[in-house]
C-alpha cells in the first residue's frame, strides 16, 4: 500500500530529525546539523551563513559553526568565522561569543607538534620500507589535514598512499576517503571516478555498496542527470550511512534528493514502485514526513498540494550545499511532469480546470502548456479561444489494422511469387543457356 497509517505517520514524526525546510532551518538549525559528521556540519553551516539573506539565521549558523569548529583543530577557520560574526552582530541585539584565544593558541601549538610527529613517522616507515607503517602514517596525516580543514592537501596524501594500498579493504577505504574529501571540496567529477574504482573493488560489504550508490547519486544529481541520480538513491539503505560518510550525505539527504530527482524524471507508477513500495527507501522517507507527503500527493495526482509544498520548501532547498544549483531546474521539471501526466488520460481538457489544479491562472497555464508542446513533451494542440487543450492521441486501433493489412499483403505477395516459381520449374519453362564448348 502506498498510504501510511496514522500510527505509522505519527511514529515517523516522533523519530525527530525532520527534512530540511524553511521552518526547520530557521527554528531548529541545531537538529538539522546534528545529522552530519563534524566536517559536513561545519561546511553546511558556513554555506548557509554565506547564502541566506536572513540576518538572524546568519548569526545562528555562525555561532553553531564556532562550536563545531572547536571540536576540530582548525584554528584558522575559527578566527575567520568569529571575525564575520563580530561584523554581523555590530549594532544589533545579538552578541558575538568572546574570542577564545587560549584555545586557538593551544590548538595551533598542538597541531604543529602532531604534524611534525606524523611526518617523522612517515619518513621512518619509508626508510624501513614497512608497508603497513607507511599506510598508517599516511592515514594519520590525512586525518590531520581533515581536522585542519586542509582538504586539498589531504587529497595529495590520499593520492600518494594509494601505491601502498594493495589489499581490497585498503583500496576501498582509500576510494571512500577520496570521495569524502572531493565532496567537502565539491569536486563532483572526482567523486564519479573514485566511486567507479570503489564499485569494482572486490569483497565489499552491503554498507559499502550503499555508500557507493549514494556517491553515484550525488554525482549524477549535481550533473543534472536526475533519472540516474534517482535510480542510485533508491538503492541506498539508511542504516548503512554511518561514520565519516556522514560528512558527505545523511539518510535525510537521500530521501530529499531521491524524491526530487524521481519526481522530475520518473513516471508516477515508477515513483510508486521504486520509492513508496520499496521497504529500504521507505525507511529514509519515514525520517522526512514533508518529503514523504509530497511524494504521496504526486502519486495520488494531488498536484496543487504537491507543488504548493514544493514551493514552500524552495527557499530552504536553495540553502542546501549540494542541491542549490539544481533547485530551479528540478522544480520546473517536476511541475512539467505533473502537467503531462495530468493530461495523459484525456482527449481534451479545459485550461480553466487545469489552472485550478496547478494553482495558477489560465494565461499562465496556457503559456506552460505551449512551452511543453513546443518542446515535444506534449502531443497536443491548444484552442486559445475556447481555452481547451486537445490531445493528439494516436489511433492505436487504426494503426494496428493498417499494420495487419500490410503484413497480409506482404504474405500474399511472397506466397504468389513462390507458387509461380514452383510452376515454372515444374513445367521446365525457362531459358536454358547452352554451355559454351571449349
Amino acid at each position: 500500500s502506498s498510504h501510511f497509517s496514522s500510527a505509522h505517520a505519527h511514529e515517523a514524526c516522533r523519530v525527530g530529525q525532520p527534512a530540511m525546510s524553511a521552518t526547520i532551518l530557521v527554528d531548529d538549525l541545531e537538529t538539522y546539523i546534528s545529522q552530519y559528521g563534524t566536517q559536513g556540519a561545519i561546511q553546511r553551516l558556513q554555506f548557509i551563513a554565506s547564502k541566506t539573506e536572513n540576518k538572524d539565521l546568519k548569526i545562528d549558523a555562525g555561532k553553531l559553526c564556532l562550536d563545531m569548529i572547536k571540536r576540530t583543530t582548525n584554528a584558522k577557520a575559527y578566527g575567520e568565522v568569529h571575525a564575520s560574526l563580530k561584523i554581523l552582530t555590530e549594532g544589533s541585539d545579538a552578541v558575538a561569543p568572546s574570542f577564545d584565544s587560549v584555545w586557538v593558541e593551544a590548538t595551533q601549538k598542538q597541531s604543529t607538534i602532531l604534524k611534525d610527529l606524523y611526518e617523522q613517522d612517515l619518513h621512518v616507515a619509508k626508510v624501513q620500507q614497512a608497508k603497513d607503517q607507511i599506510r598508517t602514517a599516511h592515514t594519520q596525516l590525512i586525518n590531520h589535514c581533515i581536522e585542519q580543514g586542509e582538504f586539498s592537501l589531504g587529497l595529495k596524501y590520499v593520492s600518494t598512499s594509494r601505491e601502498w594500498s594493495t589489499e581490497a579493504a585498503h583500496i576501498f577505504q582509500t576510494c571512500m576517503t577520496f570521495i569524502r574529501l572531493s565532496a567537502l571540496l565539491r569536486q563532483y567529477t572526482d567523486i564519479q571516478s573514485f566511486t567507479s574504482k570503489a564499485q569494482h573493488t572486490q569483497g565489499k560489504e552491503q554498507g559499502g555498496q550503499s555508500m557507493i550508490h549514494a556517491a553515484y547519486g550525488l554525482y549524477y544529481m549535481t550533473s543534472g542527470k536526475f533519472k540516474d541520480a534517482a535510480l542510485s538513491f533508491v538503492q541506498v539503505r539508511q542504516q548503512d550511512l554511518t561514520g565519516p560518510f556522514l560528512d558527505v550525505l545523511c539518510p535525510q539527504d537521500i530521501a530529499l534528493y531521491g524524491v526530487l530527482c524521481a519526481l522530475a524524471s520518473l513516471d508516477r507508477n515508477e515513483v510508486q514502485a521504486k520509492l513508496l513500495d520499496s521497504s529500504s527507501f521507505r525507511e529514509c522517507l519515514d525520517l522526512v514526513p514533508q518529503v514523504r507527503d509530497l511524494t504521496l500527493d504526486f502519486c495520488s495526482c494531488k498536484y496543487a498540494a504537491c507543488l504548493s509544498s514544493l514551493e514552500k520548501m524552495k527557499e530552504a532547498l536553495a540553502l542546501d550545499l549540494h542541491l542549490h544549483e539544481q533547485v530551479s531546474e528540478l522544480c520546473q521539471q517536476i511541475r512539467s511532469k505533473g502537467i503531462v501526466q495530468y493530461f495523459a488520460p484525456f482527449m481534451s481538457v479545459s485550461l480553466h480546470s487545469m489552472a485550478a489544479a496547478f494553482n495558477t491562472d489560465v494565461d499562465g497555464m496556457q503559456a506552460e502548456v505551449a512551452r511543453l508542446v513546443s518542446k515535444g513533451q506534449l502531443d497536443a494542440k491548444i484552442d486559445s479561444h475556447k481555452k481547451i487543450l486537445y490531445m493528439r492521441h494516436a489511433n492505436q486501433r487504426m494503426a494496428a489494422y493498417q499494420n495487419t493489412m500490410r503484413v497480409s499483403e506482404d504474405f500474399l505477395n511472397t506466397t504468389q511469387a513462390l507458387i509461380l516459381r514452383m510452376n515454372v520449374l515444374k513445367h521446365d519453362f525457362g531459358i536454358h543457356l547452352a554451355r559454351q564448348k571449349k
